[in-house]
């Protein structure tokens, strides 16, 4: 029995690990109250032609169904590693598009602030889908939870983006995240259609329903994308 518990939780480090060998960096969530989405997008539009901003990246998505807390957009922020986070936010600090954007921006409001660590993408980057569906939920056994994803994947594919990423900071029991993006409103709720309806996905839930439990699940409309 000792040996069978061993070999398992050592299957879970392996797939855990194999998992954060394929990551893609860091990312940086921020949950933001603004009055206006047009405003923001220029706003963000003019930061970025700062020369000091150059090889910075930033997607913005305005809250569209099931976001929890009263922000209305969210602004990420993606980094190769810890250290180019640390570059990147001094030359943005210090930049005079920094000042622009503060200025532009007077009456928002900083909602949240998390830092996600990217551990696998199934499909295209996040940035790339116009439409975005996030599922926060705490995983007690990640390695198990990816090798299911891998098989689910396997089976029913993606509608363009599947990324699975951990959760650094925020409240404690939320973990992870996966995110499912597509072209769309459309496409992506037609692709849940299928996903939650398949043999696939039941056979999915039987693997991981006693080590995952979903938080929530929200919808996001991409404004704009910057740096990539």
């Amino acid at each position: 029995m000792k040996k069978s518990v061993f070999s398992t939780t050592l299957l879970s480090l392996v797939l855990l690990l194999g998992g954060y060998a394929q990551a893609q960096g860091i990312e940086a969530v921020y949950g933001l109250k603004f009055d206006s989405t047009s405003a923001v997008k220029a706003a963000m539009t003019e930061l970025f032609e700062d020369d000091d901003l150059r090889g910075s990246k930033a997607t913005l998505y305005a809250h569209d169904f099931g976001v929890p807390g009263d922000g209305s957009h969210t602004i990420v922020a993606d980094y190769d590693g810890y250290a180019a986070r640390e570059k990147r936010s001094k030359a943005r600090m210090d930049s005079h598009g920094w000042a622009k954007y503060l200025l532009a921006t007077q009456g928002s409001e900083l909602v949240s602030a998390d830092l996600v660590t990217v551990i696998k993408d199934y499909g295209k980057p996040r940035h790339t889908a116009g439409y975005l569906v996030a599922y926060t939920m705490r995983v007690g056994d990640p390695g198990r939870y990816v090798a299911a994803l891998d098989k689910l994947h396997d089976a029913i594919g993606d509608p363009g983006v599947l990324r699975l990423v951990g959760i650094r900071s925020g409240p404690a029991d939320v973990t992870h995240a996966v995110l499912i993006g597509a072209e769309d409103f459309v496409a992506a709720n037609e692709y849940l259609d299928k996903l939650l309806t398949s043999d696939a996905y039941a056979t999915f839930v039987n693997e991981v329903d006693d080590v995952r439990k979903i938080h929530n699940v929200a919808m996001y409309r991409r404004v704009g994308a910057w740096g990539y």
